[in-house]
């Protein structure tokens, strides 16, 4: 799942704006088909699993990952990158609302 911004899909405004989309349709709004993957896996793996799948990088949308999604990050980069990922998303409902 991309967001259509031209930003890198691991950094943490692209996954925030991944996150938005993915809440604005559990608010009623449409979900666009380029989301749908992200949602299945939101869904399937939690926000958790999802947030290391979006943040690593997945190079097919079609495929699951049925391994870590990278193996050449350390425990603690991944961490890192999951919590300015997450830290984004908390950022950004600040800034916009619970319910924008």
């Amino acid at each position: 799942m991309r967001s259509n911004s031209g930003d890198d899909p691991q950094s943490p405004s692209s996954v925030a704006t991944q996150y938005e989309t993915l809440r604005r349709a559990a608010l009623g709004e449409v979900l666009p088909p380029e989301a749908r993957y992200g949602l299945m896996l939101f869904l399937r793996r939690g926000m958790w699993g999802w947030a290391r799948a979006v943040t690593m990088n997945n190079d097919s949308a079609s495929q699951q990952p049925t391994r870590s999604p990278s193996l050449s990050l350390t425990a603690s980069e991944e961490s890192r990158v999951l919590i300015h990922a997450f830290a984004a998303i908390a950022m950004n409902i600040q800034h916009q609302g619970a319910t924008t």
